[in-house]
This record gives C-alpha cells, sequence and structure tokens, in this order.
C-alpha cells in the first residue's frame, strides 16, 4: 500500500487521503448522531459527500500534474520507449483511481446515511 502512495506521488496522495479520510470520519460521525437519536442535518449529511468529491477533484489535478511531468520528460527527451511510457502513464492514472475509489466509499455511505435519514 505504501509503494502505491509513493508510485502515485507522495504529497498528492496525502491531500486525496485527508479528503477521504475526513468523508469517512462524517460518515462515521452521521452515523453515530443517527443512532444516538441526535438526527442528521443536511449540512452534515452532505459534507460526506462534498468531501468524497473533494479527494476525487484532488486525484484528477494530481493525475494532470503527473501527465505534464510525462509530457515534458518526453519532450526533452526527443523519443521514449513504449514500455517507459506506459509506465508513465500508470504511475500517472494511480491518483485518480484512489480518488475515485475514495469517492465512491464516499458516495455509498452518503447514500446508506440518507436512506436511513429518510425512512
Amino acid at each position: 500500500m505504501i509503494d502505491f502512495l509513493v508510485q502515485g506521488g507522495i504529497i498528492g496522495m496525502l491531500i486525496i487521503t485527508f479528503f477521504g479520510m475526513a468523508a469517512i470520519v462524517m460518515a462515521a460521525l452521521n452515523t453515530y448522531n443517527q443512532f444516538s437519536g441526535r438526527g442528521i442535518t443536511p449540512k452534515t449529511l452532505n459534507s460526506v459527500l462534498y468531501l468524497g468529491s473533494l479527494a476525487f477533484c484532488a486525484g484528477l489535478v494530481w493525475n494532470a500534474l503527473g501527465m505534464y511531468e510525462i509530457l515534458d520528460v518526453i519532450q526533452r527527451m526527443g523519443s521514449v520507449s513504449q514500455s517507459a511510457l506506459a509506465g508513465g502513464l500508470k504511475a500517472a492514472s494511480i491518483s485518480t483511481i484512489y480518488g475515485l475509489s475514495l469517492f465512491f466509499i464516499a458516495y455509498v455511505c452518503w447514500f446508506l446515511l440518507r436512506l436511513k435519514t429518510n425512512s
């Protein structure tokens, strides 16, 4: 797992992780409030989805930065092998896949909490 985070770029992956974990923490707090009888406000419920969306958006931004770096290296070198290009594209797409995964988890949590709140 650590190798996965390092390949995607440690700074960007930590930012994505921060937003994803914040969404999961908000989902846990909303679940606690629901079961303790306090109820869930729309603002705290939607914060789960917003934080998950920020994780995905941060993944897209980090992917764009990775693609820029890849294209810059290709421009400086002139020509690169296909395997080197594929490796660079794979490393650049890690952040998007990771951000999308965290967004999906946040979305499922938000959806389940919303169902529980509406019933």
